[in-house]
């Protein structure tokens, strides 16, 4: 695609001297030129600032903003996306490490899309968990109400900020921002995926995201584990469950779609917010009917079946 389409990166920082040089180097140092690179700091009390100033006095398109008093991620990240000016928005966390290419294989990809997203390898240098999913995830919007994509890989057109999203939205109280992204781009299928490690992923126990989650990983073991977790803990955890699907069904009604999996979902969350057996066992048989789109990968059998039908009651682990 042509290098006439201007990116523009935005950045949050709060307290992130320690990582931040080696993230700055590696956006300066794309192969895909940068159009602006807006930074908006958080009212951070370390030697962040400075950082800034230094790099924003060797590279004119750098742009610094610094909010008083500080906003917290999400207000941040959405005060600081809408004063990006260029064609696309990539966003990018303080304490990563951009592939080279990063932004040059999303322009790419992107094609007539909304939003694309790409693989980032999580790595670590303090212990904390970090285990690398090299498999293609599913973009399909039913998918996504449960698990996300990588915000930090995120490259999307700037009208999904300007015209699509809604200035305040339920969903901004209780997600991150980048659940409301990938949600709004999902909701009309105009998600694009790079088959490519586009992030390299820094964790670290002190990171606002971070979790532990290798009860998560694929196997018959955790799935055990998860479902009998699921099944002890159902009346704790279903308020905060509901919260959640509350909030994502409120966006989407923000955002009406013909697309037939946002039809889907919407019905889908109605029925989650619903109690009782009936509700229960339409949802079922929902997930059911969609498993061949609902699951990490495509395609149908008779495993996936079975996980569909134990889904509704082992998602429950996800809002420990």
């Amino acid at each position: 695609m042509s290098k006439e389409k201007k990116v523009s990166v935005v950045m949050c920082t709060y307290n992130g001297e320690r990582f931040l040089k080696e993230q700055l180097d590696s956006i300066v140092n794309q192969t895909y030129p940068i159009y602006e690179l807006i930074i908006q700091d958080d009212d951070s009390k370390d030697g962040t600032w400075q950082i800034l100033q230094e790099y924003a006095e060797r590279y004119s398109y750098i742009k610094l903003f610094r909010n008083q008093p500080g906003k917290g991620v999400n207000g941040n990240f959405f005060s600081a996306m809408r004063k990006a000016t260029g064609d696309y928005i990539a966003i990018s966390d303080q304490d990563d490490i951009w592939r080279k290419n990063k932004i040059e294989l999303q322009i790419n990809n992107i094609g007539d899309k909304l939003l694309c997203a790409g693989h980032s390898k999580p790595f670590s240098t303090d212990g904390s968990f970090a285990h690398y999913d090299s498999r293609r995830p599913n973009i399909n919007l039913l998918r996504l109400i449960f698990s996300g994509l990588p915000g930090h890989t995120m490259l999307f057109r700037r009208e999904l900020v300007s015209d699509i999203l809604p200035e305040d939205n339920e969903l901004y109280h209780v997600s991150f921002y980048d659940v409301a992204l990938e949600l709004a781009a999902g909701a009309f299928g105009s998600i694009a995926y790079c088959d490519e490690v586009l992030v390299d992923f820094r964790r670290h126990s002190s990171a606002t995201t971070y979790t532990d989650f290798s009860k998560n990983l694929p196997s018959v073991g955790n799935a055990f584990y998860i479902l009998k977790w699921s099944v002890m803990n159902y009346k704790k955890v279903r308020p905060k469950a509901r919260k959640y699907w509350h909030a994502r069904l409120a966006l989407l009604k923000a955002i009406p779609s013909e697309d037939k999996y946002y039809k889907e979902t919407v019905k889908m969350l109605h029925l989650e917010l619903q109690d009782g057996l009936v509700a229960f066992v339409k949802l079922q048989w929902l997930f059911v009917k969609n498993r061949k789109v609902l699951f990490h990968t495509t395609g149908g059998g008779v495993v996936k079946a079975i996980r569909a039908f134990l889904y509704p009651m082992m998602q429950y682990y996800n809002y420990r």
